[in-house]
């Protein structure tokens, strides 16, 4: 569906989400669920890659995730289905990643 309104929704305020942002220390592969933060700052700790699983897609679901390690270890964020590998993360390297409901798909990686 296509954004068809003429005006403008304006926020008064800026936005804040409570309990937004997770920043962890990790050692092996781990999986998000809509329950986890829509921020996710990761330290890898260990020294060969590990995979970030997106749960399923759901239309308009969104993930910001940020490999802040300091190793060369890279995270690799892969959709469920199937598994496939949607961007990979080096070290201070982040990703925005989005879902139309059928897929997941990286807007912007930095």
């Amino acid at each position: 569906m296509a954004y068809n309104a003429s005006a403008a929704f304006v926020l008064p305020r800026h936005i804040r989400v409570k309990d937004g942002v997770e920043a962890r220390g990790i050692t092996e592969s781990v999986t998000l669920t809509y329950r986890s933060s829509q921020y996710q700052i990761l330290t890898l700790t260990a020294g060969s890659p590990v995979t970030c699983m997106l749960p399923a897609a759901k239309n308009g679901a969104y993930f910001w995730i940020k490999n802040s390690s300091s190793s060369d270890a890279a995270i690799n964020i892969n959709e469920p289905a199937g598994g496939s590998t949607i961007t990979t993360t080096t070290a201070g390297q982040g990703a925005l990643v989005v879902s139309d409901g059928s897929s997941w798909y990286e807007v912007i990686k930095a």
